[in-house]
């Protein structure tokens, strides 16, 4: 067994146990994490497995009527890895796509056709996904001639709980690749730690999950490939986390996609015939719609594909008010300026942002001396801001003056602020404005690894982190959380008071102790800390999240009313579930 496969049994075996020490608590009022009282351990497993059971996919239309299904032509390639481990390979994808299409066809009004299943002699071990596996599948493949291209490459070894660990898409594309999943893995976890519930349910529980996990994840780098952006709702299909809830498209994921599909239907062949119709689609994008991050940067690169300025409007027309951009021409910086920009921007697309603020960075002293406009200055702002530096970014957003896309960067500088514990004043807490793309790089990636299952790892991401900034709040808000998810509640609360005395705006700190204080019934300071968690950050869904579920789990419904008030007049949007 890999380390990931047993650090994810062990967790289920914790949550099993888990489920029976809750269960001898005393009985009070409904909380947040209550457990029923004593069931069989029978029970207790058979509960626990339908908790990691696959939900039914969402099949509500968003597709334009047709009077038939429409057919996207793909081509499939399986290199010498994929072949050699999966038998059958080309009788189990055919059966895949058939269970994808169960999905597009009532949601899309769309069916795939496979064109071909090739040979691809080639051995990926080893290799990362992103633009060297991709890149390669391209080379060999233009896709001329078809809707789409895939990649089918290396077996996964272990558990898949990232879409991106057993896929990638490059944004507004006509290629992916896909891993294929050691389901074994997670197979063997469940004999060895469901042994009281039948065969049968164990076997139903590793095929669904297995079938569902394949779909979502096609269906994930299929939507990139059309444009779509993460969420983070975990019943959203793009939720870069696999999660066995992710059964639908957002409403306005539905919309990019009927849109993109049209267009690139009528006129099979062209690089990119979306471009101006999605360009007008995005300027209506709703603000809660991924993160303002990577709504910023599909934005752009849409811009530039299409050549148009960002002060492209819905219809063509007239100020679109609720996108609220900016006409800033083009970047007022050399050529050699422009085309360093641009490779910033292609290396923030690719996850590099280190090498995107290598090439970044000078280009905001050469604006400075050359006294560039405020349109320039707003595109070097948001570009700093996907880099992560966000000190930087602030300062060229600034020098933009009052416009309002200037003023939305800095609004949202001072979110990311909140959400990953980096105060103004970070320098003296060891991150200076030239460290923070490492330090916001490494920050994304330690959370990410710490909600994953691989528990070992974390903690070695989270150890080099606390070494090469061992004063950041950050680090402190961290390791609350995998101190949290250990249930080590002691260790917990001491790093999220550790990080609100360097920073008392770490929003995450104040969602931690809320957790930890409802698990020892002190309802009062969770909603104190919720409410805080609001207050500092009213754009992040989480607070509000919780502290809605936290009110439907004591019964608190004018509270609960009151907060879905208090949600739409300040956001205009309903509360998040």
């Amino acid at each position: 067994m890999t380390g990931r496969a047993r650090v994810w049994a062990l967790g289920l075996a914790a949550t099993i146990c888990g489920l029976g020490a809750d269960a001898r608590a005393d009985k009070k009022k409904a909380g947040l994490f209550d457990i029923d009282w004593w069931k069989p351990p029978v029970k207790h497993e058979h509960d626990a497995a339908q908790q990691l059971a696959p939900q039914r996919m969402d099949l509500t239309s968003g597709a334009i009527p047709q009077s038939e299904a429409r057919e996207l032509r793909i081509r499939i390639y399986a290199d010498r890895d994929y072949r050699a481990t999966v038998i059958r390979w080309q009788s189990k994808v055919r059966a895949q796509i058939s269970r994808v299409n169960a999905v597009i066809g009532p949601v899309f009004n769309l069916r795939f056709e496979i064109d071909g299943l090739r040979d691809w002699d080639r051995s990926h071990m080893g290799a990362p996904l992103s633009n060297n596996v991709l890149g390669e599948l391209g080379a060999l493949d233009d896709g001329h001639d078809v809707d789409l291209v895939i990649g089918l490459v290396t077996p996964l070894n272990g558990v898949a709980t990232s879409a991106h660990s057993v896929g990638f898409a490059a944004l507004l594309s006509r290629h992916f690749v896909l891993r294929g999943m050691d389901d074994e893995q997670e197979f063997r976890a469940f004999e060895r730690e469901f042994t009281l519930i039948p065969a049968t349910e164990r076997q139903k529980l590793y095929t669904d999950r297995k079938a569902h996990k394949e779909v979502v994840v096609f269906l994930h780098e299929w939507g990139h490939t059309l444009g779509l952006i993460h969420h983070e709702d975990r019943r959203q299909i793009m939720n870069p986390a696999y999660d066995p809830e992710a059964t639908q498209f957002s409403d306005f994921d539905k919309q990019i996609v009927a849109l993109v599909i049209e267009r690139r239907m009528k006129a099979r062949g062209a690089p990119f015939p979306e471009g101006p119709d999605l360009l007008s689609l995005l300027a209506t994008m709703p603000a809660d719609e991924g993160s303002a991050e990577e709504r910023g940067r599909l934005l752009d690169s849409v811009r530039r594909r299409t050549g148009a300025s960002s002060g492209t409007r819905a219809g063509g027309g007239g100020r679109d008010e609720r996108a609220g951009r900016e006409d800033r021409g083009a970047l007022d910086l050399p050529p050699a300026d422009v085309e360093a920009f641009n490779r910033a921007v292609g290396a923030v697309n690719a996850g590099h942002v280190e090498d995107a603020w290598k090439l970044l960075a000078p280009l905001l002293e050469h604006a400075t001396a050359k006294k560039a406009g405020a349109g320039t200055w707003l595109h070097l702002a948001e570009l700093a801001s996907a880099c992560g530096a966000l000190t930087r970014a602030d300062e060229a957003a600034g020098r933009a003056g009052k416009a309002p896309d200037a003023q939305k960067i800095i609004a949202d500088i001072e979110s990311t602020r909140h959400r990953i514990a980096l105060p103004l004043d970070a320098t003296k807490l060891g991150v200076p404005p030239e460290k923070e793309p490492a330090y916001v790089a490494a920050f994304y990636d330690t959370a990410r690894l710490i909600a994953g299952p691989d528990r070992t790892a974390a903690r070695a991401r989270l150890a080099e982190l606390a070494a090469a900034f061992p004063e950041a709040p950050g680090v402190d808000v961290l390791t609350c959380d995998i101190e949290l998810r250990a249930k080590h509640l002691p260790a917990a609360t001491k790093r999220c008071e550790a990080a609100l005395a360097k920073f008392k705006g770490a929003t995450r700190a104040h969602y931690f102790l809320a957790l930890i204080a409802v698990q020892g019934r002190r309802e009062a300071v969770a909603e104190q800390h919720l409410r805080q968690a609001i207050l500092l950050d009213p754009t992040d869904p989480t607070g509000w999240r919780a502290l809605a579920q936290f009110y439907r789990s004591t019964g608190a419904t004018r509270r609960l009313s009151q907060l879905a008030n208090e949600h739409q007049q300040l956001l205009a949007s309903p509360l998040p579930e």
